[in-house]
Order: structure tokens, then sequence, then C-alpha cells
């Protein structure tokens, strides 16, 4: 063939093109080729195929990557002009979010999260496990159904289970991205109007007050004093007056038809007092706690927070407990207690002592079931009410108890603790506990948090959480983090951060499933608020009791440890003093005597000795704080969960503490109480006595790092011993608890309550 010019430039030209056409193929392509083979891989059902969904989803999800939903269609307004957003004044800058935000979503209102078939699925990143389970449930329909072939899963089911699967990713996507656009409208609103000394836009602050917190009705509490007749009249306000030990009354305090609660209270909290939570039946444990605080000198007013539901009776003997003379208080007349326990600490004789004075306690009664919303009634339950306490109470500086805390230092103590003058909020470690949370848990209230450095946050100043907070145990892996039992805090300071708890109490989940409680919300509160001026003392939560010095009675019988076994947690100051103790002063929490007493190391005890062991309250000699865990998941919420799982599977090659070999005994097989060739594994490990809620704590355990010689290394935590005057003053605080049973009313005593009635 003759190539002539023509027919070489012909060829030249075509070949040009077709590279050109191929080059505008692979472009226009590349996007949906590489989309369809990241969907083949998801579509996979096999291991590889469920890993490469778990990273995607965890990827999807992560923390960095959430932007507010109205964060385009505000900086719109200014030509995506950050910097000029930036420099204008904060009231104009506001006000502009908050109309835009009002036109954009003029039904928006606050979600629960609550309707069927929409709730969040914290498990979306374990693919498999969801495979796993919708299998089972369907081969166990077709052989309910008697279908042919029941046992067989094929290729069809799978992609059904995956249509399931993905429609639940779906809506976990939407529940996820509304939750944290909700909490970034508080802290704007927080930055707007409630922190802002200079608001303008006072109708936009109130309307956004309702529509953000419709679950609270634009109202105040109701307030009594100890055995009155009636209480404060509507709408009137307590400030507690320390120079006269009572309260300047200030009536018509508060216009429900004019006046923003919120503000209110943020402006008219004011004094330093203690806040109980309290039904009828806690008033026990309160009248308990109450006559420990005598003993204690507190002269710090009381506040008991209730929503109608503590009767009159209860009542009449919590004023008792604060009111009674000493001789009557302390008589040994009252109850068998004051004989039985103790006998040679005569109380009525001895209490000056311990420079015990049992000055009376001014209690007052706040009822805040119309602070309520109706149609959320029923939304507060439990712990929940603790929450309602630390709002509504008319105090600025707040110590809120459980009622089965017992303090071992006076109140005022607390408040002049290093910690709580730094920073005003004063939070206490739980029991370091091997128990882990899942990424999804750790991400989600990481997402509520000011943690993206491209969110709205930085258009408005407000700071965004640092390394304190994200490497707190909660947020690295760990299921404990804070124990609330004490909570010590400038409501006023940080009262954005209180607000910040409601929606974690009303989004059933995954928060119900993630946390004990509120035992987490008060450091999360704060620090989706942005506001990270809080402190945890410096040990964790201490097993307190009596060290087992008799060896028979030792689960671990020849390790070097020491071991503390106890149902009370407690809590060590910086300088080594006891600070509190949970769940009370009974030796059991429960009294389990007839159950246990087959157990060991109870079954090593003269039956009357132990008899009078669980019917005495704890002997406090010591308090023995484990060694602290290791980093289980690193900070930043890292989408790759190899480093974690290695470290999750190197469990399985330690060996086992006693709780772990019993919780999985097969038939036949004997319990394992003592070990006697190794040390123990955990710095906790938990006993099956006191009904679950006793804990043996160990201040030598086999470190997670050993060397690579094959020696033995031990992580070590610290034991706290008392001397004996230490101990007899805990004694005495014991016997003055147990001895809070008697329902004897002093001879003359009028009581003059009215009843109060159910809301």
């Amino acid at each position: 063939m003759r190539f002539t010019l023509r027919r070489i430039t012909v060829l030249v030209l075509t070949v040009v093109s077709l590279i050109m056409v191929s080059l505008v193929l692979i472009s226009s392509f590349s996007g949906s080729y590489f989309h369809r083979i990241d969907k083949l891989a998801s579509e996979k059902f096999d291991e590889v195929g469920f890993r490469n969904s778990n990273l995607k989803v965890r990827q999807d999800f992560h923390y960095s990557k959430y932007v507010f939903s109205g964060t385009e269609s505000f900086i719109n307004l200014f030509n995506d002009d950050h910097e000029k957003i930036k420099s204008i004044p904060l009231n104009d800058k506001c006000m502009a979010f908050f109309k835009n935000f009002e036109h954009n979503n003029p039904d928006w209102e606050f979600d629960k999260y609550d309707s069927k078939g929409m709730q969040y699925d914290k498990d979306i990143d374990k693919k498999q496990r969801f495979f796993e389970e919708n299998q089972k449930r369907l081969l166990s329909q077709r052989k309910q159904d008697g279908e042919p072939n029941a046992d067989v899963i094929t290729h069809e089911d799978n992609k059904t289970i995956n249509v399931i699967f993905k429609s639940q990713v779906e809506k976990t996507t939407i529940i996820d991205q509304g939750m944290a656009d909700t909490i970034t409208m508080m802290r704007l609103y927080g930055k707007c109007f409630l922190n802002n000394p200079d608001v303008k836009e006072t109708e936009l602050y109130n309307s956004f007050t309702s529509k953000l917190f419709p679950y609270l009705h634009n109202t105040i509490p109701i307030f009594e004093t100890s055995n009155s007749t009636d209480p404060l009249p509507e709408d009137s306000w307590p400030i507690y007056n320390e120079i006269n030990d009572d309260y300047d009354v200030v009536h018509n305090a508060f216009n429900s038809s004019t006046d923003n609660f919120i503000d209110f209270i943020k402006k008219n909290s004011k004094g330093r007092g203690i806040v109980i939570s309290a039904t009828t039946r806690h008033s026990r444990d309160v009248v308990k706690l109450v006559r420990v605080l005598r003993a204690l000198n507190n002269k710090l007013p009381i506040q008991i927070i209730h929503k109608g539901d503590i009767n009159k009776r209860s009542m009449e003997f919590l004023d008792i407990a604060a009111l009674a003379d000493i001789d009557f208080l302390l008589s040994p007349s009252i109850s068998a207690e004051h004989r039985d326990f103790l006998p040679e600490l005569n109380m009525l004789e001895q209490y000056r002592s311990f420079g015990s004075e049992f000055p009376k306690q001014n209690i007052m009664y706040v009822n805040v079931a119309n602070c309520i919303n109706r149609s959320f009634k029923y939304s507060f339950p439990g712990y929940s009410n603790k929450l309602l306490a630390l709002m509504f109470t008319s105090f600025e500086e707040v110590m809120l108890l459980d009622a089965d805390t017992v303090l071992l230092m006076g109140a005022e103590k607390f408040f002049e603790a290093p910690e709580y003058k730094k920073s005003g909020a004063f939070f206490f470690k739980d029991r370091t506990l091997r128990d882990y949370n899942d990424f999804l848990e750790s991400n989600f209230f990481t997402k509520l948090m000011p943690a993206n450095e491209n969110s709205i946050e930085t258009l408005f100043d407000i700071p965004l959480v640092t390394e304190k907070t994200l490497s707190n145990k909660f947020l690295t892996g760990w299921r404990h983090s804070q124990e609330a039992g004490v909570i010590v805090i400038n409501k006023v300071d940080h009262l954005l951060g209180l607000l910040m708890t409601f929606p974690l109490c009303l989004w059933k989940e995954p928060v119900k499933s993630s946390i004990w409680g509120d035992k987490e919300m008060y450091w999360l509160g704060m620090s989706m608020a942005g506001d990270e001026s809080y402190e945890f003392n410096k040990y964790a939560a201490a097993s307190v009791g009596e060290v087992t010095t008799n060896p028979k009675n030792k689960h671990y019988s020849n390790s070097k440890a020491n071991e503390i076994c106890s149902s009370h947690p407690g809590h060590v100051s910086s300088d080594g003093k006891l600070m509190w103790i949970n769940s009370g002063f009974s030796f059991c929490k429960k009294n389990g005597y007839y159950r246990d007493r087959v157990k060991f190391p109870f079954n090593q005890y003269d039956n009357k000795d132990l008899a009078v062991m669980f019917s005495n309250p704890l002997k406090v000699r010591a308090a023995l704080v484990p060694p602290d865990l290791p980093e289980m998941r690193a900070i930043g919420s890292p989408i790759d969960d190899t480093p974690e799982k290695e470290f999750k599977d190197s469990w399985k090659l330690r060996r086992k503490d006693s709780d772990e070999i019993n919780v999985n005994m097969k038939d036949g097989q004997s319990r394992v109480d003592v070990i006697t060739d190794w040390d123990p594994q955990k710095g906790w490990v938990k006993s099956s006595v006191c009904f679950g809620y006793h804990y043996c704590a160990y201040d030598l355990v086999e470190s997670y790092n050993q060397p690579d010689d094959g020696s033995i290394a031990y992580d070590r935590g610290v034991l706290f011993e008392f001397d004996d005057e230490t101990s007899r003053k805990y004694d005495f605080l014991s016997k003055v608890w147990h001895t809070g049973n008697s329902r004897t009313r002093p001879e003359g005593w009028v009581y003059a309550k009215m009843e109060i009635r159910k809301q």
C-alpha cells in the first residue's frame, strides 16, 4: 500500500482523535467506574466485603465530616466571604443566622427521634453481624413455615438483606445529621443569646427558647420550706441569705407571659447549696444523708427537688432528721442499731470528741412538676430527675448529691478544692473497669461537640474542643469515665452545658445503650457546649473497705497484690483524703446474707460473725485505686480498627480472672474462686456476692505491655491506709448513717406541712 501524504495525515488525525476520545471517556467514566467498584465491594457478602462496608460507614460517619445543614445557606448571605462574616458584630451576625434559619425551616421543631422505624442503629458498622442476625431470623421463619430448603441462604436472600441494611444506614445517617444539627443550633443559641450580655433580639431569643426546649414549660418551680403550712406563692423566687441562714423571697419574680425562664434562671440563681433529687422511694437514704451532713457540721442550705412524687410522711421524717434536737437524734433508746453496732461508741456522749456540733439543717422542697411540658411528662424518668434538679434549683453554686452518697468531709471543702476553684466544675472519675465502647458510640458524642475546624462555630468564635476532651477515656474506647454521685458546679457559668444534657435524656438511642444513666452526661454536656472549663479529680474511683489480710480469704492467695473487696466505690482527693463513697454505708447495698453465706469468701466465716458483718455498716480502713487502663482507641477516632482489635485479641492470650472463668462455665464444671498460680489480670474483678454490686480491686496487675525477655511486668495502683483517728471518725459517721432508720417522732413534735398533691 502506498502511503501518500494525504493518507498519513488522515491516519494521524484518526489516531489522535481516538486518543482524545479515550481520554474523555476515561475522565467522564472514572468517577462512575470507581463508584461501581466501591458498590461491588460493598455488595460482596463475604468477610472482605463486610469489612469494606464497615470502613466506608465509619469514614462517612466520622465526626470530621460533619457540616451543619444550614451552613451553605448562611454563608451565601455574605457571598461566601468567611473573613467578612467573622468581622460582623455578633448581634448582627446572630440575627442574620436565626432569621435565615427561620425562613428556610419555618416548621422546624425539636425531634425526639423515637418514631417507629426511625431509630438510630449504632451497629451499622458491623455488617457481618447484621447479616448473620437477619439470616438466622429468615431461616427460623422458613423452618416455622415448613418451606423446602429451609436451611439454605441464597444470593437473592443476601441481596434482600442488603437492601434492608442500606435502608438502616440511610435512616441512621438522617438521624445522626439531625441530632448533630440540633446541638449546633443550641451552641449558637448559647453564643447569641444565653451567654451574650448584650442581647438585642429578645423576641428571637424567646422564640428559639421555645423551639429548642419544648419539653420545659415557661415557668419556675414551687418552693416550700421545712415544716411550713404552705408553699411560697407561685412565681416567687428564694435567694439564700447566708448571714441569717434564711431565704429572701422575691414575690412576683417571674412573669410567664413575658419572661424567658432560661434567661431568668441564669440571672437569678444565687448562693451556694446542696441539691438532692428525691422521691418517696429514696427518702430513707436521704434521711441518713441529712444526718451525716449534720455530723459534718454542714452550714450550707439544702434543696430537695421532686416532681410531686414524695409524700408527706417522707418529708416529715426528713424534717425531723434536719431539725430534731441532738438529744433525740443520737439517743441510744431510739433504735436497736444504736445499741448493737459499736456499743462502746455512745454518740450522744462522744459526738463532740469528733468535732461534731450537729447544727440544724435548712431544707427547702422544690416541686418542678409544672416546669415540664405535659406532653413530655414521662420523658424524664429516674436519673434524669437529677438534671432537672440541677436546672431548677435557685442556687448558683451547686453540690448535686445522689440519695445514697455519703460525704466523709464537709461540703464546703469540695468548693474549696483546687479543681473547683480553677474551673467551677469539679467531677469525679469512675472505676477503671475493662468495659469498652464501640467506634460509632464515641464518634457520635464527638460529632455533637465543636470538633471540626470547618464547622460553622468558627464563624462565631465558639472554641473547638481540644485534646483535653478528645483524650477522655470514654472517647478513646473505654465505657466508664465519670462517676456522678457528686457533681460540684457553678450552674450559671456552665448553664449551656447543663442544657445540652436534656437532648441526651430524650434521645433514647444511641445514648441510652452507650451511657450508664447520667454518669457521663455532665462533662459531655459541657464539651458539647464548647466549654472545657471542668476538672476531674486526680485519682480514679477506689474500692473502699478493709484490705484482705487472711490468705485463706484472698482470691489470689499467692499474689503480692493488695486486695479490697467491697460494694462501695470511693473517691480520694489529690492529697490522699477520702472525700466520699457511693452506695450508702451498708456492707452490701442489698443485704444478701442468706444467699451469699455459701459463697467464697463468706463460706470461710463463722455464720454468726458473717450475719453481724452483713447487718452492720462497712468498716472503712483503706481505699485502693487500681492501675490505670492502657490506651484502647487513638485520639481522633481512627476508622481503621485494626490496632484496637489486636489489643482486644491480646486479652485472649492473657490468663483469666475468676469473673471471666466463671462466666463461661460448662455443665459439671466447678466455680473458680481462688487462683494460686498467677496474679490479677485486671484492676477490678467482679464478684457474684451482694447481688452483683461487689468488686475486688487490686493494686498490682500484670501489664498489658510485657517485655520480650519473658519476664513479667506489672502495672501498679495506689493503696491509701487510714490511721486510727481517721478510722474512728469513719466509724462514727457510719453509726450516724446506720442509725437513721428510726420512724420515731420527737416528743411534742407538731408537723404542719400540707399534703403535696401529685401533679
